[in-house]
């Protein structure tokens, strides 16, 4: 067992009486064709926030990154993550950070209080870099010089070339979002120039013994607390399942080729519940003869330190009050920090609402 604390979060969460999550339906997830947007930008945005306002996640066709790439990323994340434990452990945030390196299933600062594993990598291999290419002096107060493992030997390279690949398509999808928005073109521009994306690899698995209360979920529900995430997922056993407004927990099918895309809550502060964040949970299988890895790879779009979220005037209905307070990309990732450091992470704020309202059960 990692640590013997004991996981308020888990336990309250697992604890809630909800329907049976493994009789759900499946969401009809709408898929667009990133490619069409420049033959048909207004169709390619309309369809795309359509989807995020309605069913909440969309997924995407047509984003350019090569399948061999895909597959490459995938299979030297799954080779690292076999290695044994001990060595995995070295590349743990040297101040328990969950930004970047290395964190599996436990509880205290620095390990996850889901039922996965994961590695994380902010764009630059060192802080210097980081400022050399025009991010804040006080970057290094977020993110701090990359923890690459030292096995697989092309580990790095392959994870760089798919950060990169990931990030373009997060460009795109931006300037869709503006247009589906009625915003003018680039306006999110001078927001994401320095942004603190991170990539990561999750690793759901049954090999390690988190001390957690037993619980049907390997991810409990939560909210991304980011623009937009951009995952790939892998056909393993489980299910990724998302909250649909008005219809309740449904299951997102893997559709190969594709990437899901969901709302996090800045964008939802943006665009004053607009489009709104979309909860969302990873099952664990429901026959332990199916307990094999699964893995998904989410990239999480973050805007700048010093950009300022909060309600845009532009997208307010006349007589529409703003529901946010404003925060700065910077005051935003320390107060996401405090949470976990506190206990009182997304999934714990999550179990909190799901407990004063059944329709989110």
């Amino acid at each position: 067992m990692v640590n013997k604390m004991t996981n308020n979060a888990v336990t309250n969460n697992a604890a809630i009486d909800r329907p049976d999550p493994y009789a759900v339906p499946d969401a009809e997830v709408p898929i667009v064709d990133l490619s069409t947007f420049d033959t048909d930008p207004d169709g390619l945005s309309k369809a795309l926030c359509d989807a995020c306002a309605t069913v909440g996640f969309v997924s995407v066709a047509g984003h350019g990154v090569d399948a061999d790439l895909i597959q490459r990323f995938f299979a030297i994340s799954e080779e690292f993550f076999r290695l044994p434990l001990e060595e995995k452990l070295k590349f743990r945030s040297p101040n328990d950070l969950l930004f970047q390196g290395y964190a599996c299933p436990g509880t205290g600062p620095g390990f996850h209080t889901s039922e996965r594993q994961s590695f994380n990598v902010f764009k630059f291999d060192t802080v210097a870099d980081a400022i050399a290419n025009g991010y804040p002096a006080d970057v290094g107060a977020v993110f701090y010089d990359a923890i690459w493992p030292e096995r697989p030997a092309e580990f790095p390279a392959i994870w760089r070339e798919y950060y990169a690949a990931i990030e373009h398509i997060a460009s795109r999808l931006l300037r869709a979002f503006e247009r589906g928005l009625g915003l003018a073109d680039g306006w999110f521009a001078p927001h994401v120039k320095f942004s603190p994306s991170t990539l990561a690899a999750n690793y759901y698995s049954n090999d390690i013994d988190s001390g957690h209360e037993p619980s049907p979920f390997r991810f409990p529900a939560h909210t991304d607390e980011d623009i937009f995430t951009i995952l790939y997922q892998d056909e393993g056993p489980g299910s990724l399942q998302l909250h649909q407004r008005g219809e309740g927990w449904r299951n997102v099918v893997p559709v190969p080729g594709t990437f899901v895309v969901n709302i996090g809550e800045l964008m939802a502060r943006w665009t004053n519940d607009k489009l709104r964040a979309t909860p969302h949970r990873v099952l664990a299988p429901k026959n332990p003869a199916e307990e094999r890895p699964r893995m998904s790879a989410p990239f999480f779009f973050k805007p700048d330190l010093d950009a300022v979220i909060g309600p845009i005037p532009e997208l307010l209905d006349a007589g529409e009050e703003p529901r946010y307070e404003t925060y700065t990309g910077r005051g935003w990732l320390r107060r996401a920090q405090e949470n976990i450091d506190s206990g009182y992470d997304t999934s714990k704020q999550f179990a909190e609402r799901e407990a004063a309202d059944p329709t989110l059960r």
